[in-house]
């Protein structure tokens, strides 16, 4: 049996020899799926020119859906995500590092390192506004039933810490 090609783009396979690898690439189908697919690593400056140019599309502002989907003339972008583009655009010109947050949760590291950057000088107290925020204490519970690691955390088991015992 002869070799199979297999195109990542289109999402077909077909027998793998000169002319028909030919007639597939230089498709109308291909050529679309390829240039739609690279379109989604642009950067915003780029989207954000070709938008410029371009009319709002009618039906998908009024309707949602369009026939010619990402191959319309028109521009499917609202103005929310213009001005997101153009916030994206912003950031990524001024020269502070853009961190992508996992699944919307923040990055410990920076976490961390806000936390040890802005500390409050407590010579200053005064002009802050007083909280009453509420103290988290342990409950007087025998927690010798759980393993270590779900264990509530206090100053002498992070001194007396065996890992050899977590399980």
């Amino acid at each position: 049996m002869g070799k199979i090609y297999y195109c990542d783009y289109c999402d077909r396979s077909f027998k793998d020899d000169v002319d028909a690898r030919k007639k597939h690439l230089f498709s109308m189908q291909h050529v679309t799926n390829r240039v739609s697919h690279y379109n989604m690593f642009k950067d915003p400056e780029t989207i954000l020119k070709e938008e410029y140019d371009k009319t709002p599309c009618k039906r998908y502002m009024t309707v949602g859906d369009c026939a010619f989907g990402l191959g319309c003339r028109f521009s499917h972008y609202t103005p929310p995500m213009i001005w997101e583009l153009q916030q994206l655009a912003a950031m990524k010109n001024s020269k502070l590092p853009i961190v992508q947050p996992k699944d919307g949760w923040p990055n410990s590291e920076d976490i961390i390192k806000e936390y040890f950057e802005n500390v409050i000088d407590t010579s200053d107290t005064e002009d802050l506004p007083i909280h009453n925020y509420p103290v988290w204490n342990t409950p007087s519970m025998n927690f010798s039933y759980l393993p270590p690691s779900l264990r509530p955390l206090t100053s002498e088991t992070m001194m007396d810490c065996n890992f050899s015992k977590w399980g």
